[in-house]
């Protein structure tokens, strides 16, 4: 009987077949598990959203409008429940507008926005509202790319500077990195999103990302005269991180409250996240401020479309007066 062992051919052929079953095998588990994580997080939504509606029944809360996500308030905060935009205002007609298509409302000063979202039937989101809302999406599994709370990083969204303008959003909450290119999401991988979700089981688009989004101090004081906020010895600018020993909050803690640093840039309900503490490497973003500071400063937050690390749901920039505006920035409706 004669034998033979394979030709190098006959080997490399073998070789690509199995390589093209291995591949094939991979896109079909990947795609198995990428359905089966979807329709996790479809139920887990859809349970907490039913909880949300009874909740407001049983409280006599109406449901918010169309184009709005609920949010539960937070006693540490002093916030009682509201609804807040789920999409960056856009302008319709001259009305601020929450809606999935067109970009952001931009090249509005922090008066303009109050203004704006008054004639709403809303006022501009306050630093209470903003952080209350970013407590909540802390707190949420859904929203960090380990898949539990302080597991990877926090999404930041729209940040990676590709493109390098706003975008708009889609009626798709699953559509979560809707209109982005390239590296998705600078400080995060290939692990960002868009979309943020709440304890109400309601979706928020772009609170991180995209354009940063004027705040008020509170309903009626928009501003703040900055008083010791930054690094001590500082007479710059600068951007620092949360986690930074040297970092004063100075009279901004009186803000959004409580007043330690820790407390507040770790106000999370619905979880206990006792010694956590939170900087750019998970994602939140960082404060820019200068310590020797003295002017009346209006808040901005979350970042731009180009900010990479320093944008997140907490980012603050404060250098800038209640009349300044650029290209970057909108803002969002609360009622």
């Amino acid at each position: 009987m004669n034998r033979r062992g394979f030709t190098i051919v006959e080997l490399l052929i073998v070789i690509v077949v199995i390589g093209i079953l291995a591949a094939i095998t991979i896109v079909a588990y990947t795609g198995i598990t990428q359905n089966a994580n979807k329709a996790a997080l479809t139920a887990d939504i859809k349970q907490l959203q039913t909880k949300a509606a009874v909740y407001r029944a049983q409280n006599g809360i109406d449901d918010c409008p169309a184009g709005y996500s609920f949010v539960y308030g937070n006693s540490t905060l002093g916030t009682s429940p509201f609804c807040v935009m789920k999409y960056e205002a856009k302008n319709v007609s001259g009305v601020a507008t929450s809606q999935a298509s067109g970009a952001p409302w931009v090249s509005i000063t922090q008066t303009d926005a109050i203004t704006q979202s008054t004639n709403a039937g809303g006022h501009l989101l306050t630093e209470a509202e903003w952080m209350t809302i970013a407590a909540d999406v802390l707190s949420m599994k859904q929203n960090w790319s380990g898949g539990s709370v302080n597991s990877g990083i926090i999404y930041q969204g729209h940040v990676n500077n590709n493109p390098g303008s706003a975008l708009a959003a889609s009626d798709d909450d699953t559509d979560n990195l809707n209109g982005m290119t390239g590296g998705i999401g600078t400080n995060s991988g290939n692990n960002s999103s868009r979309v943020l979700y709440l304890s109400s089981g309601d979706a928020i688009w772009d609170f991180s990302g995209n354009v940063w989004e004027w705040t008020q101090q509170a309903i009626g004081t928009p501003t703040l005269t900055m008083s010791n906020v930054g690094v001590s010895g500082d007479s710059a600018f600068n951007w620092r991180d949360y986690t930074l020993g040297s970092l004063s909050l100075g009279n901004l803690a009186n803000v959004s409250k409580p007043a330690t640093l820790n407390g507040w840039t770790n106000p999370v309900n619905n979880v206990s996240l006792s010694g956590i503490t939170w900087g750019a490497g998970k994602g939140v973003g960082q404060i820019y401020a200068n310590y020797a500071d003295s002017a009346s400063r209006a808040f901005r937050r979350g970042g731009p479309w180009n900010y990479g690390s320093n944008a997140g749901v907490l980012a603050l920039y404060l250098s800038n007066s209640a009349s300044y505006s650029n290209a970057h920035i909108g803002f969002r409706v609360a009622r």
